[in-house]
């Protein structure tokens, strides 16, 4: 499997942290919010220990070049969940399904339409239509999820300084949350 499938599917893989959302709202929060500080401690390591990021390197050999020095997108990416958290539901696992699911599906449609472009159009469509149809198998309304679907690939799209991963779920539980 190559490097760029393994980082898309433990992104994807992520997304299982939703199921706390079945036990409770209490255990959703708790439990992105260990996976929140526990990335921050992995990170702050690996960034300041070489032999441990080497060694996380090698366990894990889905680093991209920038990642090296700098957080990583799975840092954002579970701070985002943490923050998608605290909607009330639907929002709250329609952004988390939405962050982890919609990139992986941005990258895989935009790789092979999007002729080599970071950030392409039918990169983009792939995470509106992913993110559509999780917010509506969570309870949005069609018309809702249509709006987060859109919001999200947006923000994907032009995030800014800002990484993706921080900012497509708690768009898309916030526009769940508001307008479901």
């Amino acid at each position: 499997m190559s490097r760029p499938a393994v980082r898309r599917a433990l992104h994807a893989a992520t997304t299982i942290v939703a199921l706390l959302s079945l036990v409770s709202p209490s255990a959703l929060r708790a439990g992105t919010a260990y996976l929140a500080v526990t990335a921050v401690v992995l990170e702050i390591v690996r960034l300041r220990v070489p032999g441990v990021a080497a060694i996380m390197a090698r366990m894990i050999p889905v680093y991209r070049e920038p990642e090296r020095r700098r957080p990583s997108g799975a840092l954002w990416l579970m701070l985002g969940y943490a923050v998608c958290a605290w909607f009330p539901s639907p929002g709250a696992v329609a952004g988390i399904l939405a962050a982890g699911l919609g990139d992986p599906a941005g990258a895989m449609v935009g790789t092979r339409y999007g002729r080599g472009a970071p950030k392409s159009i039918p990169g983009s469509a792939a995470v509106a239509g992913s993110t559509l149809v999780m917010a509506a198998v969570v309870g949005a309304p069609w018309t809702v999820a249509l709006v987060a679907g859109v919001a999200a690939a947006v923000v994907e799209r032009w995030s800014g300084p800002l990484d993706d991963n921080l900012l497509v779920g708690p768009v898309t539980a916030a526009v769940v949350s508001v307008l479901a």
